[in-house]
């Protein structure tokens, strides 16, 4: 039975939704939780997390770019987004399923005017006259280069039906700063008109090669990456792909903690963004009237498992996420314990909005938002997993470490009971086992004893419970809608 607080703070966020709301989303690429991501961001601690909630599990389904980002655009799981067999498309999503169906085109059919500014997804081609319906404003390409020029210097941008790359004056420059400057022009435009909206500003930082703007470029010189337990930890019990990895050795040390520097520099213009968009919503006298999501499309490691950097891995430093929101109804500085994930920010969103979404793989969760307590947690949920799959990309290499390999192909959950703590368990396959049919190897790990999952356990495991979690995989494999609302939720 809901709190009578609940039940006012819902009372009063259903008038806020007569109102239709505004939104916000700066979805960040690479940006890691474990590894202190959030830290350089003053303003978005500022003005979004001690004014609004804080998730304390967020998670992604697919550690990596292409899939996690369509997820999140269109509120499904990445096997409802998939090709028919590995290889092609985009890190295998069928972008025929994703373009037609974002949750652009649902708020665009409710009379929201819907503006995208940064990366859309990885193989999106920025010389077509054509963009997703839904979107009154395409600014975007597919991340750029991951070098420069081009990454984050000069890059290409479509801008609705042209094609513009580093042309001189608005177009030219340091592209999160060209992002940034893009999102607020067109806020200023939208915010005081009398239709609602909804704002995507999509970043490349701190994604490689996390280059920082000019006038960053010297900060946090005195800082190095987190050597958490798991950093160059041989970690023998877990699948090939871990087990053989070498040690980091110096000169790969010195560049992990360059590039940790970047990635904190190339954030801190991401958080210039942050601060113009509510002072922006501020002057536009609608700040009040809107909500404003951070998060990120996966985490990161820097040599954690001796995994020298990249994402595509099971483990915590690549699919969780941080996650801040704002917004009306939702309490100043509060945090929030139930588990939550990329699929279902579509859901939530439409529903604050007053939309339909029950036709989406993802939750609604307002109701959590609404319960976040302040400054402590204590709301929580048991007995419920994270769903988590990946299709290997192949051989990535970098720094000499093979980061992803065929069988790297896994799912696997997250949960959070009463009766077994909380833990994570993750089946192996092969690349070519497009229906997770062969099980290849194993791996479960209790999260309260090992939080940074070093010691596989699942020879300790009883045959009942895996049984049971084999069970639950396979149902959610094949999951749509309800069903993988319902599915998430064990009880052992």
């Amino acid at each position: 039975m809901l709190s009578m607080w609940l039940i006012l703070v819902l009372c009063a966020c259903t008038s806020v939704l007569a109102r239709a709301p505004n939104f916000v989303v700066i979805l960040t690429d690479d940006q890691d939780l474990e590894l202190g991501g959030l830290t350089p961001m003053k303003n978005a601690q500022k003005l979004l997390a001690e004014q609004g909630a804080t998730a304390k599990n967020w998670f992604v389904h697919t550690p990596v770019c292409c899939p996690s980002r369509a997820q999140m655009l269109t509120g499904r799981m990445f096997h409802n987004l998939r090709n028919r067999g590995p290889g092609g498309g985009c890190m295998h999503i069928n972008e025929t399923l994703v373009n037609p169906d974002t949750f652009a085109l649902k708020f665009a059919r409710a009379s929201y005017r819907v503006g995208i500014f940064g990366k859309y997804l990885n193989d999106w081609d920025v010389h077509q006259r054509t963009w997703p319906p839904g979107f009154e404003r395409f600014f975007a390409n597919g991340g750029g280069n991951d070098e420069e020029p081009g990454g984050y210097t000069n890059p290409t941008y479509q801008d609705q039906d042209r094609v513009y790359q580093g042309h001189p004056g608005e177009y030219a420059g340091y592209g999160t700063a060209i992002i940034g400057n893009k999102s607020v022009d067109w806020l200023r435009t939208v915010a005081p008109g009398p239709q609602p909206f909804v704002l995507l500003i999509t970043p490349k930082a701190p994604h490689i090669a996390a280059t920082p703007a000019p006038w960053y470029q010297h900060v946090f010189s005195d800082r190095f990456a987190p050597r958490t337990p798991s950093y160059n930890f041989s970690a023998l019990d877990h699948h090939w792909l871990v087990a053989q990895q070498g040690p980091i050795t110096h000169n790969e040390s010195l560049q992990i903690d360059e590039l940790f520097r970047n990635r904190w520099r190339s954030l801190l213009s991401v958080d210039d963004i942050i601060s113009e968009v509510v002072a922006t919503l501020q002057a536009a006298g609608v700040l009040n009237d809107t909500y404003i999501f951070l998060t990120s499309d996966h985490g990161y490691q820097l040599g954690q498992l001796r995994l020298p950097m990249c994402k595509l891995n099971v483990y915590d430093h690549n699919t969780r996420v941080p996650f801040l929101v704002r917004g009306p109804g939702i309490r100043a500085n509060s945090t929030f314990d139930a588990y939550g994930s990329n699929v279902d920010l579509a859901p939530t969103m439409l529903a604050l909005a007053g939309l339909p979404w029950d036709d989406l793989d993802g939750r609604n969760m307002l109701p959590a938002l609404l319960a976040a307590p302040a400054q402590t947690s204590t709301v929580s949920q048991t007995d419920t997993c994270h769903y988590i799959e990946y299709f290997s990309l192949g051989d990535v290499v970098r720094m000499d470490h093979l980061v992803d390999t065929q069988n790297n192909t896994y799912r696997a959950l997250r949960c959070q009971t009463q009766t077994q703590g909380t833990f994570l368990y993750a089946q192996f396959y092969n690349l070519i086992d497009w229906q997770f049919q062969h099980v290849v190897f194993r791996e479960f790990f209790d999260l309260v004893k090992d939080p940074f999952q070093m010691k596989n356990i699942v020879h300790q495991v009883s045959p009942t419970l895996l049984d049971t979690l084999d069970a639950q995989l396979a149902s959610l494999f094949q999951c749509k809608g309800e069903a993988c609302r319902t599915l998430v939720n064990l009880h052992l």
